[in-house]
């Protein structure tokens, strides 16, 4: 094992400690395989699978790009070098795509933009470029979960650099949280009742989705906890009054435009 490995597998596994993630959790074998009958799920899985065990780094960012990954079960964190600290940039979770600069017409000359380690134990599909473009024709399934996913992720984007250019620590956690429930967090079956929502998300996802660290997205969140705004069991937030959440939004929003108002008449800024 090269240093580097060495180097990425030690940073992997003190996140893991920081983390906290579950150790596992069940195949989803529909993700994105529904439509495709049992026995050509297996034989997809035994002829492209890979199975890694936590901490694993799955590539490294700048290591040349020549296999893309559709996670099938677990859990994989994408880091980014910045400076001298790694930034993290998402939480996968099964059915996620990624490394899929590997499947661009460049895919020979291009690099991994970031680096991917296994949070838990994982299961993945290992893609080349031919062999995508292959599954693609033959399993209109896993086409369309494809296009789906790289759809939501644009709209991801534009909501992260919405709370990105928010003030307040309580404002970006609130603004995420209600942005979540409200894109599909009442969803059949995940809906406590009228005007409630809830949706599964972990500590480091969250933070990751409003650039802040764990702790302080664990204080936030604890602060709606206390005030009612929220209840929590281990990673379901369930949000009793969407309404209520709503209007606490906008006041936050207001407090942070006014908070930077007074920032640059004084000459210093400040967050709520």
């Amino acid at each position: 094992m090269s240093r580097r490995e060495r180097e990425g597998q030690l940073v992997v596994s003190s996140q893991l400690m920081v983390d906290a993630q579950p150790e596992s959790e069940a195949p989803s074998a529909d993700l994105p395989f529904e439509g495709i009958a049992p026995q050509e799920r297996a034989r997809l899985l035994g002829r492209y699978g890979r199975r890694v065990s936590a901490g694993t780094v799955v590539f490294h960012e700048g290591a040349p790009a020549t296999e893309a990954f559709l996670l099938q079960q677990g859990r994989v964190r994408l880091v980014k070098r910045v400076g001298v600290s790694d930034r993290s940039l998402a939480v996968l979770k099964a059915g996620d795509l990624f490394g899929e600069s590997a499947l661009s017409q460049r895919a020979g000359r291009g690099a991994y933009g970031s680096t991917a380690a296994a949070l838990t134990e994982a299961i993945m599909l290992v893609l080349d470029r031919e062999t995508f473009r292959s599954l693609l024709g033959q399993y209109p399934a896993i086409a369309a979960h494809v296009i789906e996913q790289l759809v939501r992720r644009v709209g991801d984007a534009e909501d992260q650099i919405e709370i990105m250019m928010l003030r307040g620590v309580q404002s970006k956690v609130t603004t995420a949280i209600l942005k979540l429930a409200r894109a599909g967090g009442a969803s059949a079956g995940n809906a406590p009742g009228n005007g409630a929502a809830a949706i599964v998300i972990s500590p480091v996802e969250l933070s990751t989705r409003v650039g802040l660290d764990v702790e302080a997205v664990k204080v936030a969140v604890q602060r709606l906890r206390d005030r009612n705004y929220l209840r929590i069991t281990g990673e379901r937030i369930e949000i009793p009054d969407l309404e209520a959440l709503g209007q606490l939004q906008v006041l936050l929003g207001t407090k942070d435009e006014l908070s930077g108002a007074s920032g640059e008449g004084s000459g210093s800024g400040g967050s709520p």
